[in-house]
Parts: structure tokens; C-alpha cells; sequence
């Protein structure tokens, strides 16, 4: 059965595409929820006016993601991470982080369009893309800083003897 995607369907392809599935995926899925419309259910003439409004909110999509594209690159986002003496960082920036961070800046992203292989973990700098439409992709420069933790040592529990015994020292001292 062929199809028009009315949206973008990464499995399948793109905004205007026609393509060949089976009917029961196009009846039971792909037409029901406004995915697709089927191709010769139309006279020729309502299909091709289908097609360009399709075609004209595909080309309008494309120049809004190229702008706001050209937008994100300017800006940049910073992030600290604490880090031990030893250098061992204590958590990482994610996805998460980065879609707060640029919703703070003004833009709507969904984390999903955040491509990160993984977690950011080091301090530095980092390009981070951003998918904002099939064929546009943002390049967010990310700066990650180190904020060095002073790791506070704790009294062990060897040192208690030694410590009621100065304790009682001072007190002998006090007293006298």
C-alpha cells in the first residue's frame, strides 16, 4: 500500500515521502494516528495539493530549525563539577542538564534531540549536537569547570583513645 508521511518518521522517512508498507501497518497504525495518508485514495488533483501543503510546512520547518540552529551555536553553556583532590568527579552532566540549561537561554529542545554518547564526566570543552530537524544539527559548545572539594577527614575510630586522653590532660591542666 503506498503512503504519504505527513510527519517526520525516522523508521520510514520524511515529511512528504511516499512510501511502500503493508496495508495492514498503514490502516491499523500509520493512518489512524495522522501519520500518513494513503496515496490513491485521492483524485490527482487533492493528492498534489495534499503533497505541497506537505512539501511548504517541510521547507518552513527546515528554515525555523536553521535559525534557531545559527542561534544555539552562538551561545554557550557552563557547568562546574566537583571534583576531588584525586581528581575523581562526583556526578556528570546529562542530557537533563543541558536541556535545563538551554530552556534557561530561551530555547525549547526535547532531550531526546540531544545527542550525547555518553554522560559528560571531565572538566573541559565540549561540542554537543543538538538534532533540531532531519537535516539541520546544532553544535552547542559546552564548558565543563572543576571545583575542586577539599575532602574533609573524619576522626577514625583510632584516634579516640588518643583523644579522651589529651581531653583528660586539659581538664588535669584546667583544674590545677
Amino acid at each position: 500500500m503506498k503512503v504519504l508521511l505527513k510527519e517526520n518518521y525516522p523508521k520510514l522517512g520524511y515529511v512528504g515521502d511516499t512510501i511502500v508498507v503493508r496495508p495492514g501497518y498503514a490502516r491499523n497504525y500509520l493512518l489512524p494516528r495522522g501519520i500518513a495518508v494513503e496515496a490513491g485514495s485521492r483524485s490527482a488533483k487533492q493528492f498534489a495539493h495534499v503533497l505541497s501543503g506537505v512539501l511548504v510546512r517541510r521547507t518552513k520547518l527546515k528554515v525555523e530549525a536553521e535559525t534557531m540552529a545559527s542561534r544555539m551555536q552562538s551561545i554557550s553553556l557552563e557547568f562546574t563539577l566537583k571534583v576531588s583532590e584525586g581528581g575523581k568527579s562526583f556526578g556528570a552532566i546529562t542530557s537533563r542538564d543541558i536541556e535545563a540549561a538551554l530552556k534557561e537561554k530561551g530555547y525549547a529542545v526535547e532531550r531526546r534531540q540531544i545527542r550525547l554518547a555518553e554522560p559528560l564526566k571531565n572538566s573541559g570543552k565540549f561540542s554537543v549536537e543538538v538534532k533540531l530537524h532531519a537535516e539541520v544539527s546544532a553544535f552547542v559548545p559546552v564548558i565543563i569547570e572543576a571545583e575542586k572539594r577539599a575532602e574533609k577527614k573524619e576522626p577514625s575510630k583510632k584516634d579516640a583513645p588518643k583523644r579522651r586522653a589529651n581531653k583528660k590532660k586539659e581538664q588535669e591542666e584546667v583544674t590545677e
